[in-house]
């Protein structure tokens, strides 16, 4: 008896982690800004949701060539490509929204926290806290 009453808690714990992870899994996919100028990428790793820009309405300088990091804060990161770049890590999903990340701006190479809301299928309201100042975007969906 014991070990059945084990086994049923073991199975909702599980029920309910696999739950959550599917609610959470909601953010995947590809995103575009409020102006369209760029496309975000979102995607899981563990329990994890992460990312990376992977358009731009303009990717390259006035020379013609591939927008770089320029503005990042570590010297070492200012000659990558900015298509690719991470611009949202660490989010993790809880109570119904993604928590506990960081956002990076490579316009002025600033890295904030962040969280996010869904408030309908399509849209992403994502807030960005740097001390005590904060900013929320809307993003829409593109797939």
């Amino acid at each position: 008896m014991k070990n059945a009453i084990v086994s049923f808690c073991f199975f909702i714990a599980a029920f309910l982690t696999a739950s959550a992870q599917t609610t959470g899994n909601k953010i995947l996919g590809v995103w575009t800004n409020e102006d369209n100028k760029v496309h975000i990428e979102f995607t899981q790793y563990g329990n994890n949701y992460s990312a990376k820009l992977i358009w731009m309405a303009k990717p390259n300088d006035e020379n013609g060539n591939s927008k770089k990091d320029k503005n990042n804060s570590d010297p070492k990161l200012r000659d990558r490509q900015l298509i690719g770049v991470p611009i949202i890590w660490n989010l993790k999903f809880q109570n119904s929204k993604w928590v506990n990340g960081a956002i990076y701006g490579p316009e002025k190479g600033i890295v904030a926290d962040c969280s996010i809301v869904m408030p309908d299928a399509n849209t992403l309201n994502i807030k960005a806290t740097k001390g005590i100042f904060s900013n929320v975007k809307t993003w829409k969906r593109i797939k």
